[in-house]
């Protein structure tokens, strides 16, 4: 499991994880001034209950490897993954981003995470159908300033084929096993935003081989307080530098490309989720 402090950066130590373990690095060893008022017993706890709010890759699907890590610019922070069982020779996944830092984006990716298990316990046909009635929770139980960007997911093993939603979200990163690489761009807007939600599902052919990655903008945005940022060239760069088979490697690996670019530690939250065609 990922539990190294992001803090020790500069040694670039982040170990292999085990498959089964969820994936949460805090950043600092301290609260930022935000979060100071809180007591240190309190962010402890705020800490252990999120990091087990984070999924166990427990599905095994014969077609797809997948893993996932979240790392905090704070004590706590407000990104979430999650992989959902959808039925046989299903798997849903989702990255989303709460607006925000510290404590208060955390309480808006706890809301969401609670909503979207919730939906998923009563199965998922229909992506739009979902996220319109999260995002009715989600308007409903928020302050009007507050959204979340987000891309959540379907893959059917069966037809080996991915739908899913980007709510105006970080482009995903998908490189084809032959080497090229296609961007599955924001589908629609953030959740949160207005009332009346809807969106559109889009669809991608996969094939053994291909990779793909969904991140925070936390990862592309890495080192931009210096000026001198990663990216999304410098990611894809990092994607095709090492086409390995092992999803925990190459999702590990983007993460120390990350952390290199901010060796004082993250100013951003970063979520990485990839998925490895066999």
């Amino acid at each position: 499991m990922l539990q190294s402090s992001l803090n020790q950066a500069a040694e670039l130590s982040i170990p292999e994880p085990a498959p089964a373990e969820p994936h949460f690095v805090p950043c600092f060893d301290l609260p930022a001034n935000g979060d100071r008022r809180h007591s240190p017993s309190d962010l402890d706890l705020a800490v252990s209950v999120q990091r087990q709010m984070l999924p166990r890759n427990s599905k095994q699907l014969a077609t797809v490897q997948y893993a996932g890590l979240s790392a905090a610019a704070r004590s706590i922070g407000g990104d979430y993954y999650d992989f959902l069982d959808l039925g046989p020779d299903s798997l849903g996944f989702l990255l989303a981003d709460a607006s925000g830092k510290g404590v208060a984006a955390a309480l808006l990716m706890a809301n969401l995470q609670a909503t979207f298990r919730a939906e998923s316990a009563h199965g998922v046909r229909d992506l739009s159908a979902v996220l319109e009635r999260v995002n009715a929770h989600f308007v409903a139980s928020t302050l009007p300033e507050h959204y979340a960007t987000l891309f959540f997911g379907h893959y059917d093993e069966r037809t080996v084929r991915l739908a899913y939603v980007n709510c105006g979200h970080q482009p995903a990163i998908l490189r084809r096993a032959n080497g090229t690489v296609e961007r599955l761009e924001a589908t629609t807007l953030p959740l949160g935003l207005v009332a009346h939600w809807t969106g559109e599902v889009a669809a991608v052919q996969l094939h053994p081989g291909d990779a793909l990655y969904v991140y925070s903008d936390g990862v592309v945005e890495a080192g931009i307080e210096t000026g001198c940022e990663l990216g999304e060239e410098g990611l894809i760069s990092v994607i095709a530098a090492h086409p390995e088979r092992d999803i925990e490697s190459a999702v590990a690996r983007i993460a120390r490309a990350a952390c290199s670019y901010s060796p004082n530690g993250l100013t951003d939250d970063m979520t990485i989720v990839g998925l490895q065609m066999l």
